[in-house]
């Protein structure tokens, strides 16, 4: 009996060696139409390749299974948000050992203060809504504003889209049990929505930070087709 990651590695190996993208397509959809009727095998296909050229591939051969990755978009967002409403906010947990910028003051005040739970959504939207204003919309203005406003910007893979940024000003000198640079990754998400034409909705998340003792701050990218 097939599994998702054997059925991956078989739609790797036609991606790979399928010049013509129409026949990558047709080759995609047979492959995938074999199991049509068993939901959580497809489901779990989706989950391997999200974020990747892969992904983005399976549902332009089977458009039937946009309706599906929805779906698991919004169970993840359920189990997010569910996770953070759960988890008590230890305000005492997140702090400075030397000088900060203003923007982590900033931060940190109205977590304090005013957003508690909500920081990271609030701070999350400022940055990519900026990114947005600003119409940046190539991977070198990307970088030089990074590289400028935060730390030093570097790619690390592409797919999934992988990004490090160190020494980064917003979270320098900070402490926390979680990644903190909200406003890096919304900016990073709005330039990267900028690139593609708003052609997908991109979502980044901080998987390293210096403020939790890493020594670099890392972003996955990842992309939902707007439909």
């Amino acid at each position: 009996m097939a599994n998702a990651t054997a059925i991956v590695e078989m739609l790797r190996i036609i991606d790979n060696r399928a010049k013509f993208m129409g026949i990558k397509l047709t080759m995609i959809k047979n492959l995938l139409e074999k199991y049509k009727d068993n939901k959580e095998l497809l489901k779990e296909v989706l989950k391997e390749t999200e974020g990747t050229k892969l992904h983005d591939l399976i549902l332009e051969a089977c458009p039937y299974l946009r309706d599906l990755d929805k779906e698991i978009k919004a169970e993840e967002a359920r189990i997010k948000i569910s996770a953070e409403e759960e988890k008590p906010l230890k305000l005492e947990d997140y702090g400075f050992v030397g000088k900060v910028s203003l923007l982590a003051y900033i931060r940190e005040y109205m977590r304090k203060y005013y957003l508690r739970a909500n920081t990271k959504k609030v701070f999350y939207q400022i940055g990519k809504d900026y990114a947005i204003l600003l119409n940046i919309n190539n991977y070198d203005e990307m970088k030089k504003f990074i590289d400028t406003e935060f730390g030093e910007m570097e790619i690390e893979k592409p797919e999934p889209l992988t990004i490090i940024v160190r020494d980064n000003k917003e979270c320098k000198n900070c402490t926390s049990p979680e990644p903190v640079c909200y406003v890096t990754a919304g900016f990073i998400a709005g330039c990267l929505e900028n690139i593609v034409n708003r052609k997908y909705i991109v979502d980044v998340v901080e998987k390293k930070c210096l403020a939790v003792g890493d020594p670099y701050c890392l972003f996955v990218a990842n992309r939902t087709v707007i439909l």
